[in-house]
């Protein structure tokens, strides 16, 4: 068999064929587990999930900290957003992740998920001794979230990837772009309806 002036046996064909069919299901392996990843799921019955972020402008150090709590049936049970000054970007997103959880302490819920894109947040909270937090720079913020977690009630924090996390990204920079605002959302506002639309349809 003569293809492209190349002379091709028909095992050498049939070896063609069989790595371009293995090559596409391992693509479409990879783009379905891609897909599945990038879609935001409820939690089980009568746990919640918390997503937080943070949002931090280098220009002017500014912090901004957003989030939203919402129950097994995927409904908003609040959300909110905070933007104050002088931080980092790590900062900020312990500091979302404290004061979502402060919410949820305080709205009565005892079974939390929370959910955060920020791996270096997470890989802090998997060891929840304090025997060496005292090192880190956001100590302060550390030791307060290790001390809420270890109330008495149940609560995981997760990595996610940034697709899964966009409403909290959208409340926290509304929050950077709102410098001095601290605000409960008990209904979702305007500006978060488009990702919150997303999540309910994946």
């Amino acid at each position: 068999m003569v293809f492209n002036d190349e002379l091709w046996t028909i095992s050498a064909v049939r070896r063609k064929v069989t790595l371009s069919t293995v090559e596409n299901s391992v693509y479409n392996a990879n783009r379905r587990l891609w897909v599945e990843q990038s879609r935001w799921r409820p939690p089980e019955h009568p746990w919640v999930k918390l997503n937080t972020d943070g949002s931090w402008l280098s220009e002017n150090s500014a912090m901004g900290m957003g989030g939203v709590i919402r129950d097994s049936a995927g409904m908003w049970r609040g959300g909110f957003s905070r933007g104050v000054r002088h931080g980092d970007v790590l900062r900020a997103k312990l500091l979302a992740l404290e004061e979502g959880l402060s919410f949820c302490w305080d709205g009565g819920f005892r079974k939390v998920s929370c959910e955060c894109d920020c791996l270096g947040v997470v890989t802090l909270f998997q060891d929840r001794s304090m025997d060496r937090d005292h090192l880190h720079k956001h100590y302060d913020v550390i030791r307060c979230i290790k001390c809420m977690i270890a109330r008495d009630w149940g609560v995981y924090v997760s990595h996610i990837l940034r697709d899964t996390n966009s409403v909290a990204h959208t409340l926290a920079n509304w929050g950077v772009r709102n410098l001095g605002s601290n605000v409960f959302w008990r209904s979702p506002p305007e500006f978060i309806l488009l990702p919150l639309g997303r999540d309910s349809m994946s």
